[in-house]
């Protein structure tokens, strides 16, 4: 469907935007008040919103980042790799989801493309001349055309790409974005694509299909693709390390890659000691190495292991295990109608299970069928009742850790923790993120695209973090409100350009800048005295 200006601007009001000029409202205000020439005013509907965004990315040290950013195989650089980054990350946050739409939407706003450092002239005649006198019809707005930026933009070295990511998470770390210990959770979503892409693989996914007469059943789909395996911080819901695989790669051999690379990004300034996995993700051997590692985990037992069989025997016959029991109220309706319900949770907690036989080593568990074969105790927390839900004595979900089980209810939560990974990051990345519109159909292009989205949503989300801890110390709202607050916020304000700055403004201090004398000053301007004196021009009034 194609995109419209409203849903293009509402998209950069949901998001964020960013500038390389330097903001100086007082400098910027003398202009206006002294008449001279100045070099643009545009409204702040389609440019640099949240200028408070950036110069919060400079306290937290990851705007420097992107100097280090190099393209592979580019025999001549006429704009640098740097701009391409900041041109596709602006795209990110306008929810451009074409390359095609940059022309007519973002290249032809003079004011969003000041921002990421071209002036006028590239913007009005482009940066390269080649072909114009062959050229038939007028010449596509913008510094560049669509093409440039998509061949460019997934020519970024991947080591410069990773290390952009690295260094970035690490910033933030530095800056306490983190608490000291670190629980991270490990998921994957299916990033699916057609046949088309290069590189892409094919699986059977199972889906469920309503027919006309809703009845419910199951049908076996092949799709292609990729798939995005996230770990996640489980605090602030920050991407900590990202994997991108063909889709039908096995996720769990993923997991000791995203371990690693998270355990690097977060050195020096936070640990991780808890990792709590999907289903997909559980292997003996992978649990094991965890455990090696100093790192407790928790993960969902499938049906066919035989632990799983003995935790709900044990659950059912024990008496003495310790238990975990949480009851909350549920209100529901209003008004006459209005009620209330009681939910229970109780689980079970069982310690020094051994009949994993693939806990510990690859070597070890070949060796599970000897007589003399000694396995690793691991220990599993078994559901009850979840929610009001009641599975009987011996329950039905299990979950395996390495933690203590002493208090049955923390390891569970985590894991209750943990189901929120695709609502609060892979959903966003995929719906309000536009992950799933990489720039060209290469395995490369969708690596590339996938890092620099997930990098993004970091910084917005580290952002907005960081925002609400100074101004509330609540937690932030969601995307959708905080977006139609941002929108609203910001419907009044003009950006001026001036000598390679740049001041925001309400329309009304704009206009009683030149001297318009208005009536209608709506609440929160202040009179003319006050306004010049906010901008250190009380002795001209």
């Amino acid at each position: 469907m194609e995109q419209t200006r409203e849903v293009i601007t509402t998209n950069l009001a949901e998001r964020l935007c960013w500038q390389v000029a330097r903001r100086d409202d007082s400098r910027v205000a003398r202009r206006l008040y002294r008449k001279p020439v100045v070099d643009g005013v545009y409204p702040l509907d389609a440019g640099a919103w949240l200028d408070a965004f950036f110069y919060c990315l400079r306290e937290l040290g990851v705007v420097a980042l992107r100097e280090d950013v190099r393209g592979t195989g580019i025999a001549r650089e006429m704009v640098p790799m740097v701009q391409y980054v900041l041109l596709d990350e602006l795209k990110t946050l306008c929810g451009m989801e074409r390359m095609n739409a940059l022309p007519e939407w973002l290249f032809s706003d003079a004011a969003s493309m000041r921002l990421v450092g071209f002036n006028a002239p590239p913007v009005r005649h482009g940066v390269c001349q080649r072909g114009a006198a062959k050229r038939q019809g007028p010449r596509t707005t913008g510094p560049i055309g669509p093409e440039a930026l998509a061949n460019n933009v997934v020519k970024l070295d991947w080591q410069a790409l990773e290390a952009l990511f690295t260094g970035a998470i690490r910033a933030l770390a530095q800056a306490g974005v983190f608490q000291a210990k670190v629980t991270g959770m490990v998921d994957g979503t299916d990033l699916e694509t057609t046949a088309q892409y290069e590189g892409c693989g094919p699986v059977t996914r199972k889906r469920q299909l309503t027919d006309q007469h809703g009845k419910v059943r199951d049908i076996e789909v092949t799709v292609d693709g990729w798939q995005v395996i996230v770990l996640i911080d489980a605090a602030t819901k920050l991407p900590l390390a990202v994997q991108g695989v063909p889709i039908q790669a096995h996720e769990g051999l993923s997991l000791r890659a995203l371990v690693t690379q998270a355990r690097t990004n977060l050195a020096g300034a936070a640990r991780r000691h808890k990792v709590v996995c999907a289903r997909g993700f559980l292997a003996g051997s992978d649990l094991w190495w965890l455990d090696q590692h100093g790192l407790r985990c928790v993960v969902p037992a499938t049906e066919d292991r035989a632990v799983t069989v003995d935790a709900r025997a044990l659950a059912a016959a024990g008496d003495g295990l310790p238990v975990g029991r949480r009851v909350h109220t549920v209100r529901h309706g209003q008004g006459q109608g209005a009620g209330s319900e009681r939910r229970e949770t109780e689980v079970v907690g069982l310690a020094g299970l051994t009949t994993d036989d693939h806990y510990g080593t690859p070597e070890h568990g070949q060796d599970h069928h000897r007589r003399d074969f000694e396995p690793n105790p691991i220990h599993a927390v078994v559901v009850r009742t979840w929610n009001g839900r009641d599975y009987g004595p011996g329950g039905k979900p299990v979950f395996l850790t390495n933690a203590s089980v002493e208090q049955p209810l923390p390891p569970f939560d985590d894991d209750d923790d943990r189901r929120l990974i695709e609502h609060c990051c892979s959903k966003e990345a995929k719906q309000p993120w536009d992950l799933t519109h990489p720039p060209q159909k290469t395995a490369r292009a969708v690596r590339v695209h996938v890092v620099l989205t997930l990098l993004m949503f970091a910084r917005a989300t580290a952002y907005r973090l960081r925002g609400a801890a100074r101004e509330t110390g609540t937690e932030p709202l969601g995307w959708q409100r905080w977006r139609r607050q941002l929108l609203q916020q910001n419907r009044d304000q003009l950006i001026v350009f001036a000598q390679g700055s740049y001041g925001i403004f309400h329309v009304a201090e704009y206009a009683i800048l030149l001297g318009v004398k208005r009536k209608d000053v709506p609440p929160g301007i202040g009179t003319r005295q006050e306004v010049l004196a906010r901008y250190e021009l009380a002795g001209h009034s």
